[in-house]
């Protein structure tokens, strides 16, 4: 099977997240919790403003942006008094990009091209170590479709964005040290450092890689003399990115150590051994990366079977990559099937040695056929989070076509709690959130003399899940419960939007 015959092939499998994606956006789009935020930011660069900044419509009815629903972990106040989103800019640049190709309705399919792009170079790193074609084929699809890597083709995120580099990276350093021609190590230098812009985390998982192939690399004096101006390269494009950070977020890292010192600040307790049992095998709230994708397992066996340098560099780095992460990465990822997010590259690096491991045995068919009771057990991982984003695309647009029917001047929000459904609607209705009826009565003489159909939004019970909020933020933007006592506006009907209760208020004339 050639190269064109299995991109072709590839292709093909990729129409699955497109129709997926194409369904549940129905005839607007689906984004809700993290990837709205992430819409949110394009909307707001396309419209002239700053990526890095909160996007708030509601400000140009009078409101600042101690009003702006969005909080932790999303939006952030600096101390110059700046709302800034959390999720990387360079996400939101490479969109701009793309949008002066395509409508903004296509967007949310971003992910997908990179998802397919990815398959493009898993082929070619397994090319490049002379696996039969049919076994590279195989390869390429188990470790796509069949682990987590799978989930970031369906969410509207800068995963697939962050493997693109990360695999770019993997590729870039191979191909250099095979030929060593300037174009490769320009690629190695500029992907490692957008993958660090986009998750640090997937950062850590090339450090482990690189350095276990130093260490097996005899000549060690002369690749780092070649390597040399490529690092130096690095560290000049790292420099940029720190100082653009500083100057916008007030920290090199930018909204990423950002967060991590505001978790630091706000005391939220972390359990380390609890939260590596749980994102390895699960609890209550998450399904467990091994537990929901037994395939990896087979990283473990993979060390015991015959294999070179190379291949063991893959395995062991995974591996680490996979067994440490839960404690050196200060972030959560989700709840149940979703948290496993951070997890893709030591993901991609252990499937990467478990294919070369399985690809140069004597037996290699023996070996492919230990895959097939995992897989089954890996479909039902990918369908059980299909159905999940299913079921939440069917409540989303619910909302959505209430907020469309009512058809307010404004939309309140008791608390944070409701966040992360607001979703499209953000575009079209100016929303805030308040925390008490002495800001009811702040957004009653603001209005002034404006005549506004204003519909005001609680969650009686408030059912989020808290664990990962700090205490202080939890008790003052989320566990809001005061009863609304308008003064100037009146109360005309009650609605049942969803799990929601709300209320349609409107000045007397």
């Amino acid at each position: 099977m050639n190269f064109s015959k299995r991109l072709g092939i590839y292709f093909l499998i990729v129409l699955v997240p497109c129709f997926y994606r194409w369904k549940w956006n129905e005839n607007s789009v689906f984004i809700a919790s993290d990837p709205e935020i992430k819409y949110y930011q394009v909307i707001n660069s396309i419209n002239g403003g700053k990526a890095e900044d909160c996007y708030f419509p509601a400000k140009e009815l009078g409101f600042d942006f101690s009003m702006v629903p969005f909080g932790y972990p999303w939006a952030f106040e600096l101390k110059n008094g700046r709302c800034v989103f959390q999720y990387p800019v360079l996400f939101t640049w490479l969109q701009k990009i793309i949008l002066t190709a395509v409508s903004i309705k296509w967007i949310t399919f971003f992910p997908v091209l990179f998802f397919f792009l990815n398959f493009i170079l898993l082929d070619r790193i397994f090319s490049f170590f002379h696996l039969d074609r049919k076994i590279i084929f195989l390869s390429v699809v188990l470790t796509q479709c069949f682990t987590p890597i799978f989930l970031s083709s369906l969410d509207y995120s800068e995963l697939t964005l962050t493997n693109f580099f990360f695999l770019a990276s993997i590729l870039s350093y191979h191909l250099f040290s095979q030929h060593k021609q300037f174009r490769f190590g320009l690629l190695l230098a500029v992907s490692i450092i957008f993958n660090f812009q986009l998750r640090p985390e997937s950062t850590i998982a090339l450090i482990l890689y690189f350095s276990i192939v130093f260490f097996f690399e005899k000549e060690k004096v002369y690749r780092l003399k070649i390597l040399l101006p490529y690092v130096l390269l690095s560290i000049l494009l790292l420099m940029v990115f720190s100082l653009w950070n500083q100057s916008v977020y007030g920290h090199y890292l930018g909204m990423r150590g950002l967060n991590t010192m505001t978790d630091m600040e706000s005391g939220l307790f972390r359990n380390l051994l609890g939260e590596w049992i749980a994102d390895l095998w699960g609890n209550e709230f998450k399904i467990g990366i091994f537990y929901g994708y037994p395939i990896l397992f087979l990283g473990i066996l993979g060390l015991g079977l015959k294999k070179d340098k190379q291949t063991i560099a893959f395995l062991t780095a995974g591996l680490l990559f996979v067994l440490l992460l839960p404690i050196l990465s200060p972030y959560r990822a989700g709840v149940d099937i979703f948290g496993m997010r951070y997890f893709e590259s030591g993901i991609y690096l252990l499937m990467i040695g478990v294919f070369l491991t399985f690809g140069i045995q004597n037996s290699k068919l023996k070996y492919f056929l230990l895959v097939l009771p995992f897989l089954y057990f890996c479909y039902k991982s990918d369908l059980r989070a299909i159905k999940q984003w299913s079921s939440s695309a069917k409540l989303y647009h619910q909302v959505m076509n209430s907020f469309n029917q009512l058809k307010p001047d404004l939309i309140v929000h008791r608390g944070l709690s409701l966040s992360y459904l607001i979703g499209i609607s953000y575009v079209t209705y100016p929303q805030i959130a308040i925390y008490s009826n002495d800001d009811w009565l702040k957004v009653e003489t603001i209005l002034k003399n404006q005549y506004k159909r204003i519909l005001y939004l609680e969650w009686e019970g408030n059912r989020l899940v808290n664990n990962e909020f700090p205490e202080k933020i939890w008790k003052q933007k989320f566990d809001i419960n005061f009863k609304l006592e308008p003064k100037v506006y009146v109360i005309q009907s009650e609605q049942n939007i969803a799990h929601f209760k709300g209320y349609l208020l409107e000045r007397p004339k």
